[in-house]
């Protein structure tokens, strides 16, 4: 027995020191890399995304520390220092919580809520108190209730110092800090197009196409496990193969500086959206270009959606990527070409009336004759002055009738139909001239049909002519910041000409003609000049649709800049829904532009000045400043905070706003029209957008504090 006893101690033990080599000598390897990364993890700093910024300085996009605010509610029984459990004296187990003074915490719980309200509008103040209190008087309140994720770190720290709320905000919870950080606009939606949002896929816009610059190299360090759940770095060189806690340097992203500038984006947007509400459309865009750099100062894209509202979509920026029919305003480009060709003169007399189609081959249908001629014929001049379509088919079928892939081939080389590949990531479409074998599209494609451009591609050839024939890729990067210096994004050449210096003056001086004398003369300016060209396209199936434009450039005799506004299936031609989209840029960029500051905003006599004629002083004498106009107050003037335009002689007077009565607002600005009922002790409700034009009870109606007075706002 005792043999067969020390027999088993001796199998026992060689068995465990043949483990004990094989798991230290033979597997040795593998067991200590399985300790390691149960004991050793890698953890990333992540790298700060860089800013962007306006050409005029402003910050554009940037990230932003953001906090899940998480509330304590819990309550538990109150302990003694042996652990057993306090009762009151009536037997009752004292229970405590994080809300160490419940009567300031329920004291500032209004606060909280309007707080949270102010900054998700979208959110009643009621649905958060009542969030808020009905999970605190529940029999077993949460430890880590949710109210709202992502709150700006300033809201989310001014609810944490409040009286009572200190220990209630948690500031970490299972899943880690509540703390993050997010990308914010700090315009709001402004340009979000051209700044990018992130998706699934990625980034678009700047943001995408310029993300290897802005996000920077993550850092990455060692951290060895002290505890369940608590890591701390390694820093004594313990690990294995690393000589210190530092794998990687965290290298923060750099900065750029977009080539939009915020005043003009937002005039371009208003401008755009106003119109867009008068006159109605799917979809529409705004372009504003520096001739001589490409440069794409603003850029506005809005679509309409199902519910009626117009945004600017994720991925559709209608600048890029739409195309369609331009119409009328591809004259020019064919004019060029033709110009080019040196078959024709301008003053070839052509025809301008009698569009019948059996003139030229046995196809039937009509062709617009043009707008406001009162002969027969007209030179090249007149001909897109008045937009004749007659005129253009005229010109095509007698010079390129039988050598029609010469006319396409001479659109071709003035006109980039190829990608743009702007430095935003976004979808472009293919654009083309269709095949030109029958009469139909041959002769269509003469007044700017049978081919399909974006709208950056049209402004890119208008941009050209301005610039004398040389052809500019449009830009919306205009610097790299990198450790204090800036790396400057230059001008890409597309095309050194796409015609002759002289052909291209030829042309400007029609497209000023066409402002001047032609179908855009209600954007007629005597000051600075403007030179540009209508377009109205048809629908196929429903002719009452069309796609209306406006593209040109100013000043007419240097010009510095090009403008494109497209309104895409609207009711309304391009002269009416386009061009004074167009003036209104062009009216802001010259009152802000330095260099053209001597021009004097003076339209024959008649003082420009902003349209609001009610509004409070300070902001009024401001903008009458900036836009370089005198702002003639009576000398009886008591300078009060409001004021109200006397046309009668041509003043800005004092408003006196009546006690007891209701303020009169119209020709105010809702901003305005809103502080001045509030301040009277009124509420306030209001539809439509724009200036008040109407309100109810009408003004000075005797009325009590608390009254609701409703405004009607339009363009």
């Amino acid at each position: 027995m005792l043999v067969l006893y020390l027999l088993l101690v001796a199998l026992a033990g060689g068995g465990m020191l043949f483990c004990t080599l094989n798991t230290q000598v033979v597997n040795g390897e593998m067991w200590r890399a399985k300790a390691h990364a149960r004991e050793v993890i890698y953890r990333t700093e992540e790298a700060r995304r860089g800013t962007i910024f306006s050409s005029d300085g402003k910050v554009l996009a940037t990230t932003v520390p953001v906090c899940d605010l998480c509330l304590d509610l819990g309550r538990w029984p109150k302990r003694n220092s042996k652990g057993e459990e306090v009762k009151d004296k009536d037997g009752n187990v004292v229970m405590e919580s994080c809300i160490t003074k419940e009567k300031e915490w329920k004291q500032n719980l209004g606060k909280v809520c309007r707080i949270l309200h102010d900054q998700f509008p979208a959110k009643s103040y009621e649905y958060y108190y009542n969030r808020i209190m009905r999970e605190y008087s529940s029999s077993k309140p949460s430890r880590c209730l949710y109210v709202e994720r992502r709150v700006p770190y300033s809201k989310w720290d001014a609810i944490r110092k409040l009286p009572g709320w200190g220990r209630c905000v948690v500031e970490k919870t299972a899943d880690g800090d509540v703390k993050s950080y997010v990308r914010a606009h700090i315009y709001g939606n402004m340009g979000e197009n051209v700044i990018g949002l992130h998706y699934k896929t990625g980034y678009t816009g700047l943001e995408g196409y310029y993300d290897s610059v802005l996000r920077g190299q993550d850092g990455q360090y060692i951290c060895r496990r002290l505890t369940r759940g608590t890591w701390i770095p390694v820093e004594d060189g313990s690990v294995p193969d690393e000589d210190s806690t530092l794998v990687r340097h965290r290298v923060d992203g750099k900065s750029i500086v977009a080539t939009i500038d915020t005043r003009y984006q937002d005039i371009a947007e208003s401008a755009l959206r106003n119109s867009m509400n008068q006159y109605g459309g799917q979809a529409g865009c705004a372009i504003l270009m520096e001739v001589q750099t490409g440069y794409v100062l603003a850029c506005s894209s809005l679509t309409r959606d199902s519910s009626g509202r117009l945004s600017e979509q994720l991925w559709s920026n209608v600048a890029c990527s739409d195309s369609y029919e331009p119409g009328s305003t591809f004259k020019t480009v064919v004019m060029v070409s033709m110009l080019n060709d040196k078959q024709i003169a301008l003053d070839t007399a052509k025809r301008v009336q009698s569009g019948g189609r059996k003139r030229y081959s046995a196809t039937s249908g009509e062709i617009n004759a043009g707008h406001g001629f009162t002969t027969d014929t007209a030179s090249l001049p007149g001909v897109l002055a008045q937009s004749s379509n007659v005129g253009m088919c005229e010109l095509a079928w007698e010079y390129y009738r039988n050598r029609r892939e010469d006319m396409k081939k001479g659109i071709e080389s003035v006109f980039h139909f190829g990608k743009m590949n702007p430095d935003l990531k976004v979808i472009e479409p293919n654009t083309r001239i269709v095949n030109l074998n029958s009469d139909r599209d041959f002769l269509n494609l003469s007044y700017g049909y049978s081919a399909t451009v974006t709208p950056l591609q049209l402004i890119t050839f208008y941009n050209a002519l301005a610039g004398g024939g040389k052809m500019v890729k449009p830009l919306f990067c205009r610097e790299i910041m990198e450790g204090g210096r800036t790396h400057p994004v230059k001008p890409v050449v597309l095309n050194e000409h796409v015609c002759s210096e002289e052909v291209a003056k030829q042309m400007r001086e029609m497209l000023v003609g066409v402002v001047k004398n032609g179908t855009g003369n209600n954007v007629y300016n005597a000051v600075y000049g403007i030179g540009g060209k209508t377009g109205t396209t048809q629908g196929i199936s429903d002719k009452s649709i069309k796609n209306s434009s406006f593209v040109g450039f100013f000043p007419a005799d240097n010009p510095r800049y090009t403008c494109l506004v497209l309104v895409e299936r609207t009711s309304i031609a391009g002269r009416h829904a386009a061009a004074p989209v167009f003036k209104k840029i062009a009216d802001c960029v010259v009152a802000f532009d330095e260099e053209l500051g001597s021009v004097d905003l003076q339209d024959s006599g008649r003082v420009m000045r902003p349209v609001l004629t009610k509004g409070r002083r300070g902001p009024l004498q401001t903008a009458h400043n900036l836009l370089g106009i005198p702002f003639a107050q009576p000398d009886s003037a008591r300078f009060t905070d409001w004021t109200v335009y006397d046309a009668d002689r041509g003043v800005y007077a004092d408003y006196d706003v009546p006690q007891g009565r209701v303020p009169d607002c119209k020709g105010m600005t809702v901003r305005d029209a809103m502080a001045l009922l509030r301040a009277a002790g009124l509420k306030v409700r209001f539809a439509g957008q724009g200036k008040v034009v109407d309100q109810s009870p009408k003004a000075r109606t005797a009325v009590r504090k608390g009254t609701t007075v409703t405004l009607e706002l339009k363009p």
